[in-house]
């Protein structure tokens, strides 16, 4: 057995204080305290929760959130606007099947009418469908499978890549002019 000395020192006096059993104001744990609680097998012991960077937090946003650009939310949006424009409201539904079945069933009561098809016309150039390709069947066939990528779903990605490089080629056309006008005013000032 060894013994301890009565020699002061700081480390006897923490010790001889942990034997004791005085308290000691204890510190948050360390990222050091969770390796060794995973060195030594004792992970259900810690919890630890990382937070997102708030590129992560963006990333995800764009990927899965429902922001005003979201594919899905516009998806959605379509849905809805098809089934008011054929007189079924989604609210009045509990469910996304109950909908799509309200819709299906107005859309094949239409289609056996006389001038069924007018009607269907007419409909898909209010709701803007005739200029992204797409029929009332084809929405409420994407309502159906809301996760497949489908032809609105397509449809809707394919106008938002084009407004995005409209977009893009407006802030380019604006440089070359800017640049042209440095030109001109470099032409200005040079004695060539």
């Amino acid at each position: 057995m060894t013994s301890i000395s009565n020699v002061p020192s700081a480390a006897l006096a923490i010790l001889q204080q942990l034997n004791k059993g005085s308290t000691i104001s204890e510190q948050p744990p360390s990222a050091a305290d969770g390796l060794i609680a995973v060195a030594t097998g004792l992970t259900n012991k810690v919890a630890v929760s990382k937070q997102p960077t708030q590129a992560q937090s963006k990333v995800s946003e764009a990927m899965f959130g429902m922001s005003k650009d979201s594919i899905a939310k516009q998806k959605l949006d379509l849905i809805e606007r098809t089934g008011r424009a054929l007189g079924v409201e989604r609210s009045d539904y509990s469910s996304m099947d109950e909908f799509v079945a309200a819709m299906k069933k107005v859309y094949g009561e239409i289609k056996v009418q006389a001038g069924g098809m007018a009607v269907f016309h007419a409909l898909e150039r209010q709701l803007g469908l005739d200029k992204l390709g797409l029929s009332i069947e084809d929405v409420i066939e994407s309502a159906q499978d809301g996760d497949s990528n489908d032809k609105v779903t397509k449809a809707l990605e394919r106008r938002a890549k084009k407004e995005k490089d409209e977009a893009s080629r407006t802030g380019s056309d604006q440089a070359i002019q800017i640049d042209a006008a440095a030109a001109n005013l470099y032409g200005l000032l040079s004695f060539n």
